[in-house]
């Protein structure tokens, strides 16, 4: 019910804003190439000058990443659990065939490290150095989709102020005025929503994908590093499935914020 609820709002509001936009309007006027290239002409150059390659090829995979489909809480605990059971058993065989059918990569990473028989701190420290450069790689991504939520409005202005520079070339003629304006104001427009209908909520839903995440990889953490305690299972998901809301709460407020623990331990 609540999913056709929510198609319908997005229906609604995607018809009510494109009758907005093309009312009264061509389609020639709305889709200018000229005005296009503008906008994301300059943008693409200017990410290229402050961004290498592979940080733009990473953002780009964050973003199909966060609309792909996503391990919940439920999934990585029920892992956890069948884990805890295998190396209660000391049943590695079992443990090693466990690990290959486990998609979450982190949680896979911190079993391997279990049956490696490293210590406690090592694999504290490993999975939070994990933890920190795929946080900070998130934040990275974030950055650069606001950097374009930046210049595609301004890159907007500039291909606006070109146009008026080239109608006051061609003042005596009005037939070459109206293409020329057209340029000069969709460039705007084409700056702006890019920004605020594309950039930006991109941003936020990578934002939220990095908050989820960062949860999920503590738990996970915590899970591996009881498992490495040889907990009861039962106490394991005890541990892990208590406290739930007021850790969601907790790096809901954090943010995207990396701890300053995290951040002297990746660096050091």
């Amino acid at each position: 019910m609540m999913n056709i609820i929510l198609g319908a709002v997005i229906t609604i509001s995607l018809v009510s804003f494109a009758l907005t936009v093309f009312k009264d309007i061509g389609i020639s006027m709305i889709f200018n190439l000229d005005a296009f290239l503008i906008v994301t002409g300059g943008t693409t150059l200017a990410l290229f000058v402050g961004f290498p390659l592979e940080r733009i090829r990473n953002t780009v995979y964050d973003i199909i990443n966060a609309y792909s489909r996503r391990r919940d809480r439920a999934s990585v605990i029920k892992d956890i659990l069948d884990i805890s059971r295998s190396y209660m058993k000391t049943n590695i065989r079992n443990l090693e065939n466990k690990i290959k059918s486990i998609d979450d990569d982190f949680l896979r990473l911190g079993a391997k490290l279990l049956i490696n028989n490293y210590t406690g701190h090592d694999i504290k420290n490993i999975l939070e150095r994990e933890m920190t450069v795929r946080v900070v790689n998130r934040n990275f991504s974030q950055n650069l989709l606001k950097t374009i939520a930046r210049l595609t409005p301004s890159f907007g202005l500039a291909g606006t102020v070109i146009s008026l520079i080239k109608m006051f070339k061609h003042m005596e003629s009005v037939d070459a005025i109206a293409p020329m304006m057209a340029v000069a104001l969709m460039s705007t427009f084409y700056g702006v929503i890019i920004s605020n209908l594309i950039m930006l909520p991109l941003c936020a839903k990578l934002k939220e994908q990095a908050i989820e995440s960062e949860l999920i990889m503590n738990i996970a953490i915590e899970g591996i590093l009881a498992i490495h305690n040889m907990e009861h299972p039962l106490r394991i998901e005890e541990r892990i499935r208590g406290c739930r809301e007021e850790e969601i709460d907790f790096f809901t407020d954090m943010g995207n914020t990396v701890t300053a623990h995290n951040i002297s331990s990746m660096t050091s």
